[in-house]
């Protein structure tokens, strides 16, 4: 059975799979305005686009309540910035409540193919070990080019590998191939998969929430599909000056830490953690000279790793 079968089928049904989308906001009106605009677009309708509104200071909520007066939008706003995971996490309760079967949580600064989350549901249906689904990511940019297409995580290199990376997307194969690594840029989640797993781990304020989920349903026997002719696109151009802010590099040194302390047993635990002095250090100096990021951005990559061997796990 096609995509497009599987679309008309179930656009037109009462009993169709109950989607929910879920984005943060969070001083951001253009990109999540856009975004909304892509999801209205789908194919196969969402049933409900939930906002979140992580502590917004410039309005942009207000104008998106403004813009976007639908009684498919469902906005809400968090008083501080909870942060991607808790953020989500509000969302994706919401959404559950609201009795969505399955979650499309998705970046802001993001827009979907039309034909996208049919092909994802598709997946999910067809295979009920699946959990989660995620779909082609290229750069918004240059919309050929692929940024994520599915990986893995890699025990060598302590780190997740994406083999298709800023190759031209026609090279994909065609197939729906099941990977240990989805990017949650873009995912869609069945609610079985929270009823087993619980929700994102807020111990990770910012990146790292992705593979930590990976990690604990593949743990719990649940696959992870990447549906290669599912299309969206990401607005991030280039590593090296998009993502070497101080910010950006201390809670991506701490969080990656966090993980193969939470997730990973001795000794593996400190190969890992060791992996990200000796290995990666040197990667993200690099990254950090070429897109002129300056020495803040090598000290918060340190205080990053530093802060994710020190401070005390959460039970």
């Amino acid at each position: 059975m096609n995509s497009q079968t599987v679309t008309e089928r179930n656009a037109g049904s009462a009993n169709r799979v109950a989607v929910h989308a879920v984005m943060l906001n969070w001083n951001s009106y253009d990109h999540n305005a856009a975004c909304i605009r892509s999801l209205q677009e789908s194919t196969y309708p969402f049933s409900r686009i939930v906002v979140v509104d992580n502590g917004s200071t410039d309005g942009s909520i207000e104008r998106l309540e403004q813009e976007f007066r639908d009684p498919q939008m469902l906005f809400i706003r968090n008083a501080k910035n909870e942060g991607f995971s808790g953020g989500q996490n509000i969302g994706m309760r919401a959404a559950l409540e609201a009795g969505a079967d399955m979650v499309f949580s998705v970046n802001n600064d993001t827009t979907i193919d039309p034909g996208c989350l049919g092909l994802l549901v598709e997946a999910l249906l067809r295979d009920p070990g699946a959990g989660i689904a995620g779909p082609s990511i290229m750069y918004f940019g240059n919309p050929e080019t692929i940024w994520q297409a599915g990986g893995y995580f890699s025990l060598v290199r302590a780190g997740v590998v994406v083999p298709g990376k800023g190759r031209p997307v026609r090279e994909l194969p065609p197939e729906v191939r099941e990977v240990s690594f989805l990017t949650g840029c873009a995912i869609l989640i069945r609610k079985q998969v929270f009823e087993k797993v619980g929700m994102l781990d807020t111990s990770y304020f910012f990146y790292g929430e992705d593979l930590d989920f990976d990690l604990r349903v593949r743990a719990a026997g649940m696959r992870l599909l990447f549906v290669s002719g599912a299309r969206l696109w990401h607005k991030i151009d280039e590593v090296a000056t998009d993502r070497t802010s101080p910010y950006v590099l201390y809670h991506l040194a701490r969080s990656t830490v966090l993980i193969f302390r939470r997730r990973f047993g001795i000794p593996y635990r400190w190969y890992g953690v060791a992996a990200q002095w000796v290995l990666y250090t040197p990667f993200r100096f690099w990254q950090i000279l070429k897109g002129g990021a300056g020495w803040k951005a090598c000290v918060a990559w340190l205080k990053g790793l530093v802060t994710g061997m020190t401070e005390r796990l959460e039970q």
